[in-house]
Order: C-alpha cells, then structure tokens, then sequence
C-alpha cells in the first residue's frame, strides 16, 4: 500500500509527497514508490523525480518509510557463545558485513542468543556449530537467513571459504618443499571447516601417492595453549614428521611458541602451516606460513545477498565458495 511519506531536508524542516509530487508532475503515489520500490517507476520518471528531491536537499525519513514497508531496517548478526570477539576473523566479518549492509543503509544488531520477538529483517550467522541450535529457530520466524559456511538447506543462503581446495594448497605446498610425513592438528570446534580441512589435507596427500597415517592426526582446543599441547604432543610422538599444518592460524602461533621453547628451529628441525591469515600469522618468529580467508569479502556479499532477499524479494538461492591466498611466510623450509 503506497502511503505518505514524510521527508525531511537538510534544515530540518519537514515536508511531504505533495511538494515533490507538484515539482515532478506526477501523484504522490508515483513519488511514493520512487522511495519505497524504485523498481517500479520508469528510470526517466524516476531520475526526474530523485533529481529534484536532491535539489530540494531532502531525503526520505527512514523511520517513516520503515513503519510503511513494516521493515526495521536491522540485520540481527548471530555470534556463537564459543566464539570470542577477540578473534580476528570477527573482526574482519563484522566490517564486511556492516559495508554490505551500509549499500541499502541497513544496520546490524549483534546477538548471541535467539528471541523470534525481536525486531529485525533477517539473520546473518558467522558460522555454524551443530550443537548450537540458534539456526533452526530462526528459520521458525520465517525471515531470510545468510550463512558464512555451507548448509544443504535450500532456504539458507550460504558463502565460505573453499577449505577443502585451500587446505589441499597449502599441504601442496609442503609437499613440494620435499616433506613426505605431515602431520595435522585438527580442532575440537564443532563445525564444518575443520572437516573440510582435513579433506582438503587428505586429498593433496592421496594425489602425491602419500600414506595416510592416522598416527599424525592430533586434536587440540582451537587457541594458543591448543597448539602449544600440540607441538608436546608432536615432540613426545617421535613420529618423523617433518612438516605440520595446523587447521588454523592460532594453533600453529601456539606450537611455534612451544616448539621453540623445547629447543627446536623453526622451520629447520620441523616446518609448520596454519590457515586463516587474519593477524595470529604475525605473532610468531618466524611468521606463519597460511592460507588468507577472504572474510571482508564473504560477509560483504553474504549481507548484500540477505538484502537481496529482503528488499527486491529474490527467491533463488545462493551457494558460492571463494578460494584462499597461500601466504609464504619463512616457517617452512625446503627438506
């Protein structure tokens, strides 16, 4: 239902259609739908009218044609409890998120448990955890829903990370360097990426005619304590590994960390990989060698698809996975 919505310019007076409406030449329903569905006005009548209302200097009152279109303009953004704000990732998915969200002057509302009374358009997730049950609730609002994961659900739409092709890049890479034995420190994270790295890290061994031990998978706690255990691990196990990927970045700080302080070099006794390439790279000396996530550039277009199907009522579903960046860092040496 086209309404009258009122406009304010920049001095804060207010006005409303009938004043664009007179400048135009047109009904107030013509100007009406120029702000709340563009798409439907001719674009030669359309830009007439965008024109005017920019030499006016006003623009349209949000809440007003919020109130109208019964939209909050807020994407509630779903953090899990096992997910720390001091992560880097987080920090790079909030930013990409909220200049997605910015293109349509849409705003996010940050969360981390699930009220279906809650104002907002939709829900973005940073990930998802199977024992966390926030996804299947909020599929009972009925609002769309945006994943930066993978999820066989034809209502969700979802961007990731290729780990499996990144992971098999960087354990590519070991190889090529002449390592033969590589161990892998999994993570004890419930969700799917540390499953695919693990493919990932399968398939590159399974293509250079490489065994796969069982022996030289370890699980940590995803955090630098996590790796520093590992690389205890690593020492105690006499395995002859000679290379280490660690499924992330923070694992493969904390068993630098460790590794050195038993005396070992980095990368010259034991070269080690991590994955995520958000900042934890650069704590250690050396700097670890890992695959770059493009987080800024999923969340952008993960909050760009969610408005999508708020605003212009897309149906058809979107599943897209972008590749990571190997970074060559001096923690792996050439055996």
């Amino acid at each position: 239902m086209d309404v009258n919505v009122n406009i304010s310019n920049m001095d804060g007076t207010m006005t409303n259609l009938k004043e664009i409406a007179a400048r135009a030449g047109v009904s107030m329903i013509t100007v009406s739908r120029v702000i709340n569905t563009p798409e439907r006005v001719a674009p030669e009548t359309r830009n007439k009218i965008i024109s005017i209302m920019k030499e006016l200097g006003y623009v349209p009152n949000t809440a007003a044609k919020n109130l109208v279109s019964k939209r909050s303009g807020i994407v509630c953004v779903y953090v899990s409890h096992d997910m720390s704000m001091l992560d880097p990732f987080m920090g790079s998915f909030l930013v990409g998120v909220s200049a997605g969200l910015a293109t349509r002057n849409y705003s996010l509302s940050l969360i981390n448990d699930v009220d279906l009374n809650r104002f907002c358009d939709g829900y973005i997730f940073s990930g998802h955890n199977y024992s966390d049950r926030a996804l299947e609730l909020c599929k009972q609002s009925g609002k769309p829903i945006a994943l930066f994961g993978h999820i066989d659900d034809p209502d969700i739409d979802c961007i990731d990370t290729d780990n499996i092709n990144s992971a098999r890049k960087v354990v590519q890479y070991l190889i090529k360097h002449g390592h033969q034995r590589i161990a892998i420190i999994l993570n004890t994270v419930n969700g799917d990426y540390g499953k695919d790295r693990f493919k990932g890290y399968q398939l590159a061994l399974e293509e250079a005619g490489i065994h796969i031990d069982d022996s030289l998978v370890h699980t940590v706690n995803n955090s630098i304590e996590g790796g520093r255990e590992a690389a205890r691990w690593y020492i105690q196990a006499k395995s002859g590994a000679t290379a280490v990927f660690c499924i992330t970045d923070i694992i493969a700080v904390g068993f630098i960390f460790e590794a050195q302080a038993a005396g070992l070099d980095v990368p010259k006794d034991v070269s080690v990989a991590g994955f995520d390439g958000l900042g934890h790279h650069l704590l250690s000396n050396p700097k670890a060698t890992t695959i770059v996530q493009p987080v800024f550039d999923i969340s952008k277009m993960l909050a760009q698809s969610l408005l999508e199907k708020i605003l212009d009522n897309r149906q058809k579903r979107i599943c897209r996975v972008l590749d990571g960046q190997l970074l060559e860092e001096a923690s792996v040496a050439k055996r």
